[in-house]
């Protein structure tokens, strides 16, 4: 698809409705992720229940989401977002209020039924809101609010646990600290569950019919196969990113936070630019770049000896990596027929979250049979080994293709 021009910022007031759930639940999902493999080791739970207990929401979410594809074709995208965010803030309850593996592990498939809902309906529902001149903005904003809602998250979330510990006169990485920090990312959900409940249907529901048909699957299959390699290759280092710095360099928890607060400040940043870059290269010009260009930066992070090398690297890897995101969600909005897109969104959650899922189980197994050096130098190796293939696919699959036939065509029903 070649440059673009002409988009712009105007959206409705239902997109911003959207958009202001999207930030506080960033918020919410960036003290989680912070704390979750911590809040499991204070539990009780070791290397491989983390592998597991990341593992499990994906799991959930890739057997839940064509169900969801149906549930989204039949009630509106606008109400399966409500369903979705309610069952996202039951699940993280029940995790906060965890004492072993039981509630744990209910939680975490409670969130992975809700993440299904919410992320099968996002794209259609900010694809149906928008139009040519606005989408690829739209969804850079999206991403960016995510992202800078995890720099607020990060750096906020990183200090709560010390707060806690200076209130309570117990130490920071003790188990009332880290279920203090989740206690807060839950009441942020429920703050962000307020707009989405004022969401309402943009088009017509489909009670009958094939919910699970698709007309155009062999640009399905071109636009899923990167993201499986990717999924692949992210579960066995990104959810261990905190355990991996903390473990290498001896870094505390505000420090963390700080540290993974500017990298969501950076990729952010990088988010905004990408309609910029859109207009110059075209989509797929610009996700090809900017995600090959990572490439480098994440060897650095997974083998550099020095702190600042790493954080340097996780800061610019994150950046280029998170910001293509959006760009290829638009374009594969356009690509597909506006009744495959529920579809493509299930099927691409399917296929990102197996390959998340399997490596994380796999990468608590190695991290657990393995000296913590050699496990991750293992893990990292196998990261940049599935990025640098989903790279080639996108080239392969969908560049060379988009040079020959500029513009998308869905195919006739």
């Amino acid at each position: 698809m070649g440059p673009q021009r002409g988009q712009t910022w105007r959206f409705s007031r239902q997109v911003w409705l959207f958009l202001a759930s999207v930030f506080a639940f960033g918020l919410s999902q960036a003290f989680t992720a912070l704390f979750l493999n911590f809040y499991l080791r204070a539990l009780g739970l070791g290397a491989e229940w983390q592998g597991v207990m990341n593992a499990l929401p994906a799991i959930t979410l890739a057997c839940l989401s064509l169900p969801a594809v149906a549930v989204a074709r039949r009630i509106s995208n606008a109400h399966t977002l409500k369903v979705g965010a309610a069952l996202n803030l039951l699940g993280l309850g029940l995790l906060v209020l965890a004492s072993g593996p039981v509630l744990v592990i209910v939680g975490a498939v409670v969130q992975g039924a809700g993440g299904a809902l919410s992320m099968v309906a996002a794209s259609p529902f900010m694809a149906n809101n928008s139009d040519e001149r606005s989408r690829v903005t739209l969804f850079s904003v999206q991403n960016a609010l995510m992202t800078g809602a995890g720099f607020l998250g990060n750096l906020l979330g990183g200090q709560i646990p010390t707060l806690y510990a200076q209130s309570t006169g117990t130490a920071p990485d003790a188990l009332g600290a880290l279920r203090a920090a989740l206690l807060v990312a839950a009441a942020l959900q429920l703050i962000g569950l307020l707009p989405v409940l004022g969401l309402k249907p943009t088009g017509k529901t489909n009670a009958t019919g094939r919910s699970f048909h698709v007309r155009d699957r062999a640009t399905m299959a071109r636009l899923v196969l990167p993201n499986i390699l990717v999924g692949l290759g992210a579960g066995a280092t990104i959810p261990f990113l905190n355990v991996f710095i903390e473990g290498k360099f001896n870094v505390s928890y505000a420090g963390l936070g700080t540290l993974f607060a500017w990298t969501s400040l950076a990729t952010a940043a990088t988010a905004l630019l990408q309609p910029l870059l859109v207009r110059r290269m075209g989509q797929l010009q610009a996700v090809l770049l900017v995600q090959a260009c990572s490439l480098p930066f994440l060897a650095v992070l997974g083998f550099a000896p020095q702190l600042w090398m790493v954080t340097a690297a996780l800061f610019t890897r994150g950046a280029l990596m998170n910001a293509a995101g959006p760009v290829y969600s638009a374009y594969a909005m356009t690509a597909l027929p506006e009744e495959d897109r529920p579809m493509y969104s299930a099927v691409n959650l399917i296929a990102w979250d197996l390959g998340w899922a399997i490596s994380s189980i796999l990468s608590g197994v190695v991290r657990g049979a393995l000296p913590f050096t050699t496990a991750f130098n293992a893990l990292f190796a196998w990261t940049l080994l599935m990025y640098g293939a989903s790279v080639l696919a996108i080239y392969l699959g969908l560049y060379r293709r988009a040079q020959r036939t500029p513009t998308p065509a869905p195919v006739a029903p």
